[in-house]
């Protein structure tokens, strides 16, 4: 199996495997609606529950609901016209128990025919056993919203940073930052601002100068681990390239300051 059908697979096999445990305990009826959605919309729900900054995170709890735990990455002060907005750029513990609960909940007929419907709605062939095996390999893990990737071919990190308000229907902020691998210095840097961050394709993107961009604060916390700070400003983004209600409209401006103490670097 090649890497991007690996990909593939366990993007199939995560929505399956979120559709399946949340399909357990609901009615034959709300499990009839979960089996008619689009398989978009299942992927969409399983890259926000891996992401999300819900309101379980606030105050002195950082557990959420489904038994995961939620760690802060860095926040950003982000102003698109309607003032500054607060957001988190959260990671995600999974449940160390996902594994047991995935087996607990496979082992009943509500189990299996919630696994029969999420594989017609994301139309995959996924078995139990697969998804027990990805539900061992994920458990515990950490799922990070932010993160750098050392790209050794043009010996560079490509940073990804991505944060979001805590409000249902707020805003999200990504920053893209290309940094030498010697000295880290910014060569070139992308925003995109979501005004619903819940809506994963209707954004405003901008390839913007490194002179846009302040990098006030940055250096290694460990080998593996980034720390930075900084701010940004861009004007006139277009609609992105998938967005839909956005096209052919223009943000007139965006900016804002990030401040992260957690930014993972992986290899590619």
């Amino acid at each position: 199996m090649t890497p991007f059908q690996n990909r593939l697979w366990t993007t199939a096999g995560l929505a399956v495997l979120a559709a399946t445990l949340t399909g357990c305990g609901k009615n034959d009826e709300a499990q009839s609606a979960g089996a008619a959605a689009a398989p978009a919309k299942i992927a969409a729900d399983v890259k926000a529950a891996a992401t999300k900054t819900s309101a379980a995170a606030q105050g002195d709890s950082n557990k959420t609901a489904d038994g995961n735990t939620l760690r802060l990455q860095g926040t950003m002060q982000v102003d698109a016209g309607q003032g500054a907005v607060p957001m988190r750029s959260m990671a995600t513990v999974i449940d160390a128990k996902l594994g047991e609960k995935t087996a607990a909940k496979l082992g009943t007929a509500q189990g299996q025919q919630a696994l029969d419907s999420a594989n017609a709605s994301a139309q995959a062939k996924v078995s139990g056993s697969d998804i027990q095996d990805l539900a061992n390999s994920m458990a515990g893990r950490t799922m990070y919203t932010s993160q750098a990737t050392h790209i050794d071919v043009i010996k560079a990190y490509g940073v990804s940073l991505d944060a979001k308000s805590d409000t249902k229907g707020g805003p999200r902020m990504q920053v893209n930052l290309t940094l030498s691998e010697t000295d880290m210095a910014l060569s070139a840097a992308t925003v995109e601002f979501y005004p619903d961050g819940g809506k994963l394709f209707e954004s405003y993107k901008k390839k913007i100068s490194p002179a846009d961009v302040t990098i006030e604060k940055i250096e290694r916390k460990d080998d593996k681990t980034l720390v930075l700070s900084g701010s940004f400003k861009a004007t006139d983004l277009p609609a992105a390239v998938l967005a839909k209600s956005l096209k052919g409209q223009t943000l007139a401006s965006v900016s804002g300051r990030f401040d992260f103490q957690e930014v993972p670097i992986r290899s590619k």
